[in-house]
């Protein structure tokens, strides 16, 4: 299996990823407080920003469109050099979410000035928690009423979670080990 990566910067590559998102019925992971009704291609794109705000890169297996994961990059005299991440793996890629997101994670140390990474997961999405634990991230607090829950029309609990290049690279080496055992 190959991966690879793609910052996104032409229009037609967010609409292919914005057209996949919509066939595979992910869009709500992009626009969690946002009504279905309202969720459109200039929307979509005003989310991810131009690569000016926002860097959104696209993950590939084999040549495939498996995954995304976005980056809002924010500044300021207590928080240093942090980003915010999203993240969504297609359907047929579940099983590869964790390699890729690492993988993103790892381009993003690689080529931005990004000290941290902060993730906001609700509660109930134990599944989003575990992985984010498996690729590096560990919760900082349970902040109630934090994200809202479209599907119930009602804010939920959310655990702020942070990750570090260094964390990034010890669930790389816990990832590598698995692996390799896996096919010993």
């Amino acid at each position: 299996m190959m991966d690879s990566y793609k910052v996104l910067v032409k229009t037609e590559d967010f609409r292919a990823v914005f057209n996949a998102l919509k066939s595979d019925n992910l869009l709500w992971t992009v626009y969690p407080e946002t009504e279905p009704e309202d969720w459109s291609f200039d929307l979509f794109l005003g989310y991810c920003g131009t690569g000016t705000t926002t860097w959104t890169l696209a993950g590939y297996v084999d040549g495939e469109l498996a995954g995304v994961l976005w980056l809002w990059p924010f500044r300021g005299a207590l928080c240093g050099r942090c980003a915010e991440i999203g993240v969504t793996a297609f359907r047929r890629h579940f099983k590869d979410a964790e390699r890729l997101a690492l993988g993103a994670l790892e381009k993003a140390c690689r080529e931005l000035d990004v000290a941290s990474f902060i993730g906001r997961v609700p509660v109930h999405a134990r599944h989003v928690l575990r992985m984010h634990e498996r690729v590096g991230f560990s919760i900082l607090g349970r902040v109630p009423g934090m994200l809202w829950y479209t599907r119930k029309q009602a804010p939920c609990d959310g655990y702020l979670m942070m990750a570090t290049p260094e964390t990034i690279a010890e669930a790389r080496e816990r990832f590598t080990r698995k692996t390799s055992t896996k096919e010993a």
